[in-house]
């Protein structure tokens, strides 16, 4: 069952919540910027199969995202989804969990092809760049 929440959160991850705040200026680019793959879950450790690491996610410079998440649950049928995502300041990203509601959390890069996403309970989400 535990199982299953985390992968309705990863699912959730690909619908976003946008605020009107907008602190980009158009200078520079939020580095979230692209295309992401989800490579592990922590905790629980949850193994990421053949079928889930073809899920991807992508952020775009305007504040809209993408994804295609595939489940081994559900016979890696694609699960599509779109929204928006806000970069609220301080490391911290605002996102729309249908589970769970609005969640927050912090953004943690480690060069510009990983980050770690780390929710308010603790669970963290590593992703890399495709």
């Amino acid at each position: 069952m535990k199982k299953h929440l985390i992968l309705f959160m990863l699912a959730g991850l690909f619908t976003f919540s946008a605020c009107s705040d907008d602190d980009d200026n158009g200078d520079t680019q939020d580095p979230i910027v692209g295309t992401w793959a989800v490579v592990s879950i922590q905790p629980p450790a949850i193994n990421i199969n053949d079928c889930e690491e073809t899920s991807t996610i992508t952020f775009n410079s305007n504040n809209t995202g993408s994804a295609i998440f595939y489940s081994a649950e559900a016979g890696c049928a694609p699960l599509t989804t779109a929204g928006a995502w806000q970069n609220e300041g301080d490391d911290t990203y605002s996102i729309n969990v249908p589970v769970l509601g609005d969640v927050s959390g912090s953004v943690d890069f480690n060069g510009p092809n990983e980050f770690f996403f780390v929710t308010e309970n603790g669970v963290t989400i590593t992703f890399e760049k495709q």
